[in-house]
């Protein structure tokens, strides 16, 4: 499991500008509400795994706002800009909970409307990514739906480079905005060396996708797709 995102210098340092700086990250939030919203005749309960500093879920509810919900996250600093982000909302669990293992399942009593998850799963071990996908089919109401916003896997050395240069020219577009200097070849740099990159274990979308249906999900799709970044899930019957 990944240990840059303890650090909570780089957690705020996300929650304040990197989430903000990535390409279509609101369009990305409105294709997730959308789905569930076309999916998911009311949602009542729902599980964030990985849910980092909450904007997820706090999307959700503010599409449904009596939702009860499970959040989870094993980063400490995260866990606490998502308490401080969902302040205003009952009934939302938001507690430490480690996805390498199947532990988490211990704060899901019941079987759920909706499990979310945003740029996490990918930082397991694709043997676990698998089983991972199996706990949530198992987790999920009948008529459910699972939804991951994630980073994948590039089919090729080009799109690699094609998906470092959008997260570069976003970066430079919003810190123009802020008034920041900025510079593209060391934005560039840090980009290649984030602290964060040695933690990615990445997997296509398409290997990932097949592994839903095989687990038994049914519309599985790849609802949105910008080089490294997509939002694939599926529902159960």
């Amino acid at each position: 499991m990944a240990h840059a995102w303890k650090n909570k210098n780089l957690a705020r340092a996300f929650a304040d500008n990197g989430r903000r700086a990535l390409p279509f990250g609101q369009e990305q939030i409105d294709i997730m509400i959308r789905l569930i919203t076309a999916g998911v005749s009311d949602v009542r309960t729902y599980v964030d795994l990985g849910c980092g500093d909450g904007i997820l879920s706090h999307a959700l509810l503010t599409s449904f706002p009596n939702a009860k919900g499970v959040l989870l996250d094993y980063s400490e600093p995260m866990l606490k800009e998502a308490n401080k982000r969902l302040s205003c909302y009952e009934n939302q669990q938001i507690v430490y909970a480690d996805m390498s293992n199947s532990d988490w399942l211990n704060f899901v009593i019941e079987p759920v409307d909706v499990v979310i998850s945003g740029f996490a799963i990918h930082h397991l071990t694709h043997g676990r990514k698998y089983e991972l996908y199996e706990e949530i089919y198992n987790c999920l109401a009948s008529g459910g739906m699972f939804i991951n916003m994630e980073h994948v896997a590039s089919t090729s050395v080009w799109g690699e480079r094609l998906f470092d240069e959008i997260m570069v020219d976003y970066m430079y577009q919003f810190m123009q905005e802020q008034g920041q200097n900025a510079n593209k070849r060391e934005l560039l740099e840090k980009h290649m060396n984030r602290p964060d990159k040695e933690d990615n274990i990445l997997l296509s979308v398409e290997t990932q996708s097949d592994w839903l249906r095989e687990i038994g999900f049914y519309d599985v799709d790849c609802y949105f797709k910008c080089f490294e970044m997509a939002i694939f899930g599926g529902r159960k019957q």
